[in-house]
């Protein structure tokens, strides 16, 4: 009976179907393998009837997909059916464009599981942000040992499915030429198959609203609302439906620029500046300054919520400084540390900082210090150019560039550039051959606890962690151990002040859909002679590092920046970003973060590592911090537009 009814459809229609469920089986595999990759280890189970509900959910997002994917081919196929069944072309056409798209699915879908794994969120438009540097970018993905599996599997699932639409086209060919089928019943079949097409790509038959991301949250869990999300499905529409469009001035900008006026203790009379003068009582310290901004330095990785301590050299250096316990970075990528390090400013949603804000400089603590004739530098392990870092730190007052390019090549060990230990001793080599009689400013972005993780081969430490990740964090805290040792050493160290914080922090499980392991990261000032070891519980920010450097120094400045001296004020909230987020975090602990291209609000106790949602609960916080947070990226939004944007 079913054969026959099979028989009875045009070729396209069975093709069609076949396709669909092909592709639909596909997509579900994958969310299967999601799901046990990802499971959190030791947390309590979600209900079946909730994982279901995920499981079900996914499949209208596997829907929208598929149909999508089959749209063109499928007209391919009914105008091979319908006019051009006694040629070729047309159907070798459809079955290109098929194997096209589903590849490409196939390998979007395997390239979401270390990028998951990475930021903790589907595939989407974000992953693009380094297209022109095409390059480097295949080489950090290549030169790490653990992603080639997932090349490989995307390369096998790709010959499978080679043979199976190969077989399907196969099919369509013989049923064409066995049996006539009529233009009246070809055009019949089509009328019926367009309401299922728009229906697929709907996702759902409400009239209201199409499949949007907001859906996949069917539950207070954190990683089953994950489940759900379709990455081909993520993708595509953060790249063609969430573009980014021409900034307007919002029409209360007034308002939040007097909330920023306030939040930062700016008495300017001019309505649209924050600028406020930083003064000190007493005369100017020149200090020289280092600042290390260590790659993925989470305060996770040190021991924080029961977390293993893979940074026993870093907590003790801790002992002998001042450590901020609660400070955040701007965003989760290195651009984002970097630029709000050097410059005081927030990092933008969806902008590539160092790239883009070049119309002219900021207020730096390289400008300033420039002012103060001191030596510049800036350091990286690896290309300077790679994300306009040597151009945008040159612009704001780092005059000399050091890199793997001033070490002999054999020293670069893998694209990250040189081990962390080489770009320290370029460092004291570029220091001390230098004018001595100028104090200096060094800055210093490590890169060994980056993928791919690659340990140095003949240095007197071999870490012990149980995966190279691990391995590696152990090596970059080893080599920052050697970096004050040999510091110490120096007849400059008590006359430097080092400061240490991580440019972003890493994925860990078990926090929130927005991670704080990846904002939370550590703020160090190590000056025993000067400094009184402390651990300050000030909330703080990355655009807070200049002022509160130039406090120490005792540097007065008019200050435009968005931080501030956080040895002597406080922050009632800070606020920060990770890519398609915004997070604010309370003085009293209040977590509230808003998930943007799911439309979707929390409210969290985070010290403790509360996992219970308060937003409904106490509407009122939530409300206030989401409102504090987005005046204050309006305002430094509007600053950054008028005055230093220039893509």
């Amino acid at each position: 009976m079913l054969k026959k009814f099979f028989a009875y459809l045009p070729p396209f229609v069975t093709t069609a179907f076949t396709l669909f469920f092909l592709q639909f089986f596909i997509l579900t595999i994958f969310r299967i393998a999601f799901y046990f990759h990802f499971k959190p280890a030791g947390e309590p189970e979600a209900s079946t009837s909730v994982l279901l509900t995920a499981f079900r959910m996914g499949m209208e997002f596997d829907m929208v997909a598929t149909t999508y994917a089959l749209l063109f081919p499928v007209f391919l196929l009914l105008l091979n059916d319908l006019v051009f069944k006694k040629t070729m072309l047309v159907h070798k056409l459809a079955f290109f464009f098929t194997l096209i798209i589903f590849f490409l699915y196939a390998m979007i879908s395997c390239a979401d599981l270390p990028y998951y794994r990475q930021f903790s969120s589907h595939l989407n438009k974000q992953a693009f942000l380094w297209a022109d540097s095409p390059g480097f970018v295949l080489k950090l993905i290549f030169g790490n040992i653990s992603y080639y599996g997932f090349f490989i599997l995307s390369v096998l699932i790709c010959v499978l499915i080679f043979k199976l639409v190969k077989k399907i086209y196969e099919a369509h060919l013989l049923k064409l030429r066995q049996k006539e089928f009529g233009p009246i019943k070809i055009l019949l079949f089509t009328v019926i198959m367009i309401p299922l097409m728009i229906g697929g790509a709907r996702g759902r038959l409400s009239s209201k609203s199409t499949t949007h991301e907001g859906l996949a949250i069917v539950s207070d869990n954190l990683f089953v609302n994950q489940i759900a999300l379709n990455p081909n499905f993520t993708l595509f529409r953060s790249l063609l439906f969430q573009k980014i469009k021409n900034y307007k001035v919002p029409d209360n900008i007034d308002e939040s620029i007097l909330f920023a006026k306030k939040y930062l203790g700016s008495d300017n009379t001019d309505a649209r500046s924050v600028s406020r003068e930083q003064k000190s009582d007493s005369a100017f310290k020149p200090y020289n300054v280092v600042i290390v901004c260590m790659e993925s330095m989470s305060t996770y990785k040190m021991g924080i919520h029961k977390r293993e301590v893979l940074t026993p050299c870093f907590n003790s250096i801790i002992k002998e400084s001042v450590y901020f316990d609660r400070f955040f970075s701007s965003g989760i990528h290195t651009f984002n540390g970097l630029f709000s390090t050097c410059a005081g400013y927030p990092g933008m949603l969806t902008d590539h900082t160092l790239r883009r804000y070049t119309k002219k400089p900021f207020t730096t603590l390289g400008n300033l210090l420039l002012e103060k004739n001191y030596r510049t530098f800036f350091f990286s392990t690896h290309d300077p150019h790679f994300d306009n870092m040597e151009g945008f730190f040159t612009q704001n007052g780092y005059k000399n560039t050091l890199s793997a390019f001033d070490l002999p090549k054999e020293k670069t060990i893998s694209v990250t550039g040189v081990a962390d230990h080489e770009i320290f001793n370029l460092f004291f080599n570029t220091v001390n051959s230098s004018d001595q009689s100028k104090p200096f400013l060094g800055f210093i972005m490590t890169g060994s606890d980056h993928g791919p993780w690659q340990v140095p081969e003949n240095i007197p430490f071999n870490p012990t962690a149980d995966t190279e990740e691990k391995r590696a964090t152990q090596y970059a805290d080893w080599s920052l151990g050697e970096f004050i040792k040999i510091a110490k050493t120096q007849p400059w160290y008590n006359n430097t002040l080092f400061v240490f914080l991580g440019d972003h922090g890493y994925f860990v499980d078990g926090t929130y859909e927005m991670p704080l392991s990846y904002n939370h990261v550590p703020f160090v000032m190590h000056m025993p002679k000067i400094l009184k070891p402390d651990t300050l519980h000030n909330l703080g920010y990355q655009p807070d590092v200049t002022s509160t450097i130039a406090g120490v120094l005792n540097l007065s400045f008019t200050n435009n920046t968005f931080g501030k001296n956080i040895l002597k004020e406080k922050h009632p909230f800070v606020y920060f970003t990770a890519d398609d987020k915004i997070g604010c975090v309370s003085e009293d602990g209040y977590f509230y973060y808003e998930l943007l291209s799911q439309k979707a609000k929390r409210l969290r106790k985070y010290w403790n590592l509360d996992q219970t949602d308060y937003y409904l609960t106490n509407k009122t916080k939530a409300d206030s911090l989401e409102r504090s947070a987005k005046f204050m990226l309006d305002a430094a939004e509007f600053f950054i537009r008028k005055d230093y944007f220039s893509y």
